[in-house]
């Protein structure tokens, strides 16, 4: 049995989450990841992984009958309820008689009401732009009505139905025993530093600028901010750049396998997430890769984060600067509390959040499709 799974855009992180549930499902079945390449290549973390065949998509009307030839899944699992996929994978099922799987990881339209509320009217109206908000809120009603449907937090459950396949990690990457931290910072000249890190796609909502005002009130030589997946071209990256001093580290986006290289330099992670609608449902990955490497960890009470880190991080309200520069200075100061926390949040990652925990729960979903597909598959032979 052929699967594809069909993003929106290869060019950016929303094939991230593709790519992980690719990866899970490709121990058994014919696997490729497909979607419209709208900068001419596939996002940085990803370019160099060759486990998971890769599908290319023109994304013109013109070509559209082309396009549809290419997702050939025996079932199409729909990456985001947002047009240019779900709409593909509509066109393809109608015609083709496909079946489909919908994963929802973020609430689309809830992205976009953070915006002031003259642009989310001009969001609403601008039925030539495929992600207008007119089109997402009427595919999200659509995706309701899915027979299957995977997400990744339990606010997107409630909105949505369907099962829980969390950001799982493959711990056996992510395994700190493979890493020298004293090594590593040498190597990354940050040696006789303590690292507060954040490595993810730097965003609005994910609370940069909370964490960088943070570090100013510690007030320390000895602490340096590290910022992992930087894109310099980004509006939003350049203003915190203007807030940063030199204590403050910005790095460019960083392939999947060098990861856990960076993450085993920090000694805490923080993922400090803004109470915003952008926020609410989604669950950054970025946790699960800290669990795995064994890392202390601070968020915000935010979405399913309590959930995750329950005994084994640390909580703070969002927008509670001065709250998170305590709780940085405590664990900073406390390396045994630090490494213990560390380890049972990487014990708890290798229970619910590996690949071999969720598997069970992702196969259980496409098993059905087996047999009936091979019935057809007999019967058209026949």
């Amino acid at each position: 049995m052929k699967i594809t799974l069909i993003v929106p855009n290869l060019s950016n992180n929303c094939v991230a989450r593709a790519h992980l549930l690719a990866e899970v499902l490709s121990k058994r079945y014919d696997v490729e990841i497909t979607g419209i390449l709208k900068e001419g290549h596939v996002w940085g973390p990803i370019q160099k992984d060759s486990s998971i065949k890769y599908g290319y998509l023109n994304g013109s009307i013109k070509n559209i009958f082309k396009d549809l030839k290419k997702i050939n899944g025996d079932v199409i699992y729909i990456i985001k309820p947002v047009l240019p996929s779900m709409g593909y994978a509509l066109i393809k099922s109608a015609v083709g008689k496909r079946n489909l799987i919908q994963d929802i990881d973020d609430w689309q339209t809830g992205l976009s009401l953070d915006a002031p509320t003259s642009k989310i009217i001009k969001n609403f109206l601008a039925f030539w732009d495929p992600y207008s908000l007119t089109y997402t809120t009427i595919l999200e009603k659509i995706a309701t009505h899915f027979n299957n449907i995977t997400v990744s937090s339990h606010f997107l459950q409630k909105k949505f139905g369907g099962t829980i396949i969390p950001h799982a990690r493959d711990v056996k990457q992510f395994n700190p025993k493979k890493y020298n931290p004293s090594k590593l910072k040498r190597k990354f000249g940050l040696e006789n530093k303590k690292i507060v890190m954040f490595l993810g796609t730097i965003r609005k909502h994910k609370g940069i600028d909370d964490l960088i005002n943070a570090i100013k009130l510690l007030d320390s030589k000895n602490v340096k901010l590290v910022l992992v997946g930087a894109n310099f071209k980004d509006r939003y990256v350049q203003q915190l750049m203007k807030l940063s001093n030199n204590e403050i580290t910005f790095i460019g986006e960083q392939p999947f396998d060098k990861i856990p290289e960076y993450l085993a330099v920090a000694d805490l992670i923080a993922i400090h997430q803004k109470k915003s609608y952008s926020a609410m449902g989604q669950v950054p990955a970025k946790v699960f890769d800290a669990m795995a490497m064994a890392k202390p960890i601070i968020s915000t009470n935010i979405s399913d984060l309590p959930i995750i880190l329950k005994d084994c991080g640390i909580i703070v309200e969002p927008g509670d600067i001065n709250g998170l520069a305590e709780k940085i200075k405590f664990i900073l100061d406390n390396p045994k509390i630090a490494k213990e926390m560390g380890k049972r949040a990487r014990e708890k990652c290798v229970k619910e959040y590996s690949f071999e925990a969720i598997a069970p729960k992702l196969l259980k979903i496409f098993e059905k499709y087996e047999k009936v597909i091979a019935e057809n598959q007999a019967k058209f032979k026949s």
